[in-house]
């Protein structure tokens, strides 16, 4: 069956569900529905089916049958335990429930998960066999939902999304409202949106996928760096601190690597930060 014969469903139409929405149908890829909470019309596209309707809520949504795939990318809508557990736990264990029932012979799942999972915290390089010890409880959930997955499915452990409309640590370095310590500073860990709908894209199309991808960009980095970097192309001087760095997206201090996804044939449109930076700085997207 080629991947126009095949039948998609987008469970979670958010910020990066919305970009695979388009990646497929941009590839002429077969049926196409994305499948969102809210009545707010996306981008028109007459290759795209949108539905909506809740997942988390029992008959909260009408779901298609006959599925090849299906990309759940749903995302909590709080930092709630409850939340958590109901797109981890509820929403992923329904859409799997009607998978197994009314989908085509070995369809497959692929979930959005997060490198948060892994509990490393000393600037340890990390590939998808390293330990899974998360210390939060939202982390914890996500890899609990891992294990509900049977084994035709495939988890992408993404790394902290940028991309338009996210650009907090640009904002962040051009008016400087985060600190920055140049002697302890965290390792980051990153993916632009248009890669990670691509990496979605990518291995759901393997013919033999591995099980787990990191869905990271080529360049770990510690969060100086990165500060540094686009404070001299932004022209400012960076706010430095000799305290904890001041940040709402800290996710660890390790380095994820993404030489699995690499090595099945994946592409990066941007590789590194300052690829995805640059781009984001000179208003192409």
């Amino acid at each position: 069956m080629t991947a126009q014969d095949q039948r998609y469903l987008i469970a979670g139409c958010g910020y990066v569900g919305s970009e695979l929405a388009q990646v497929l149908a941009q590839a002429n890829a077969g049926v196409v529905y994305a499948l969102r909470r809210s009545a707010v019309a996306p981008a028109a596209n007459a290759r795209i089916s949108w539905l909506v309707g809740d997942l988390v809520h029992e008959g909260g949504a009408e779901l298609p049958r006959d599925l090849d795939v299906v990309f759940y990318t749903a995302a909590p809508d709080g930092s709630t335990i409850e939340a958590y557990d109901a797109v981890y736990q509820r929403g992923l264990s329904r859409i799997l429930n009607h998978l197994e029932r009314t989908g085509r012979p070995g369809a497959r799942l692929v979930l959005t998960s997060s490198t948060s999972v892994y509990g490393q915290s000393a600037g340890e390089w990390v590939d998808e066999d390293a330990v899974t010890a998360p210390t939060l409880a939202s982390s914890k959930l996500i890899l609990a939902g891992e294990a509900l997955l049977r084994p035709q499915d495939i988890a992408v452990r993404l790394a902290g999304i940028y991309g338009p409309g996210r650009t907090s640590l640009i904002e962040g370095v051009r008016h400087g409202t985060m600190t920055f310590n140049p002697q302890i500073s965290a390792y980051t860990n990153r993916i632009h949106q248009a890669d990670a709908a691509r990496i979605l894209a990518h291995v759901a199309a393997l013919a033999a996928p591995a099980p787990i991808y990191n869905g990271v960009d080529s360049v770990s980095a510690t969060r100086f760096e990165v500060g540094t970097w686009l404070a001299e192309q932004l022209g400012t001087k960076l706010h430095l601190t000799t305290g904890a760095e001041a940040s709402s997206t800290l996710r660890g201090h390790k380095r994820c690597s993404n030489q699995r996804l690499v090595a099945s044939g994946y592409l990066f449109l941007y590789p590194s930060y300052r690829d995805g930076y640059s781009a984001l700085m000179r208003g192409r997207e």
